[in-house]
């Protein structure tokens, strides 16, 4: 009796093994897809990279977005390991944008850093002058 409870618990903890370790935090629903294949570093996904983890997946895919490590297939799509596509090159020129009402400005200045929409840019304005933004689009950072 002992042997047919003990094989009855061990067959129940297999069977519940893979749903407990989706359920756990940071898992693959963190984001809703997962690789198809596994993935080299700097590949710029696309659709056929990724699958949903459940037919109804909520949040966007990742397409466009760009690895940042080398990830297994089956691994979750999430961050730090992939990460949105930058805006902004360090080094290229930008147009630095600051408005208040009615009053806007707009300079020139070069990129120090590389940035996705959405992060912090340092913008060198001149040889002494130096700007911190946010990337708001390809090339545009807006001065706050």
């Amino acid at each position: 009796m002992r042997l047919a409870s003990a094989v009855a618990a061990a067959l129940v903890a297999a069977l519940l093994a893979p749903a407990a370790l989706v359920a756990q935090p940071g898992a693959a629903r963190a984001t809703g897809y997962v690789a198809t294949r596994a993935l080299p570093r700097g590949t710029v996904l696309a659709a056929d990279d990724m699958a949903p983890v459940a037919p109804n997946a909520s949040g966007a895919a990742p397409v466009g977005w760009t690895t940042k490590r080398m990830i297994a297939a089956g691994e979750p799509l999430r961050a730090p390991a992939v990460a949105p596509p930058d805006a902004i090159r360090s080094g290229q020129p930008v147009d630095v944008v600051y408005s208040d009402g009615a009053i806007r400005l707009r300079l020139k200045g070069t990129a120090l850093n590389a940035a996705p929409v959405g992060a912090r840019v340092a913008v060198r304005i001149d040889a002494r002058r130096r700007l911190e933004g946010v990337a708001v689009g390809p090339s545009t950072v807006q001065l706050r």
